[in-house]
């Protein structure tokens, strides 16, 4: 893709974040992330077209359908709490799924843990059967993730999303999702460095305790 293109669709920031991302990955050294942390109203969400269903499924449930999360994913993701959401077509068939989860999240992907609002829960992971994506599969998944929120007492559901990942960011403002802040981190070899998160910068070692990013503040912005 044209430079001028990618600029034109992503605007100065996200192509250069994107642009500093592709080069951190290919230097194997280092690490460079921007994520837009991303709000999702429940009371925009879409319902439930007919015959669709969601449902929780536990690890037992989840190993009989194949997914994009590998078992030791899954795995982690139940043990830290979270509840996964599986969408079903009316054949009956599993066609995506969404993990949600509260209080705060452990961030996979760079470490940090992400305090969360009370009223908010989070969502990752989330997934649909690539033959499905043209279909209502992903409005029936959010839907179930709508009355998951009612029933828990949430009216948001915080995410982050790249601040280059278009397709992402305009799927969720369709459904009213607004981006709050953006936040970015810096690896290089076993340091990282962030300027939101606390402490800033932290030697990466797998028995530390990762640097915590409170998004409690981000509650003002819901109001």
């Amino acid at each position: 893709m044209p430079l001028s293109h990618t600029v034109e669709m992503l605007g100065v920031l996200g192509t250069s974040s994107y642009l500093a991302a592709r080069l951190a990955r290919a230097s194997r050294l280092a690490g460079f992330h921007r994520y837009a942390i991303l709000a999702q109203p429940r009371a925009s969400l879409p319902v439930m077209p007919r015959g669709y269903r969601v449902e929780v499924l536990d690890p037992a449930a989840l190993a009989g359908h194949t997914v994009d999360a590998d078992p030791a994913t899954q795995a982690r993701r139940f043990a830290a709490g979270l509840t996964c959401l599986g969408v079903f077509e009316p054949r009956s068939a599993l066609t995506g799924v969404v993990w949600l989860g509260a209080g705060s999240y452990h961030e996979d992907e760079v470490a940090v843990r992400f305090q969360l609002p009370t009223r908010c829960c989070w969502d990752t992971g989330l997934w649909i059967e690539p033959s499905r994506r043209m279909g209502r599969s992903f409005a029936a998944l959010w839907a179930g993730v709508g009355a998951w929120m009612e029933g828990h007492g949430f009216s948001h559901s915080l995410s982050r999303i790249a601040d280059y990942n278009l397709p992402a960011l305009t799927a969720h403002r369709r459904m009213g999702g607004t981006v709050l802040a953006h936040h970015s981190f810096v690896r290089l070899g076993r340091w990282q460095w962030s300027r939101t998160s606390r402490p800033r910068l932290v030697r990466l070692a797998p028995a530390a305790p990762p640097p915590v990013l409170d998004l409690t503040a981000l509650l003002d912005g819901l109001d």
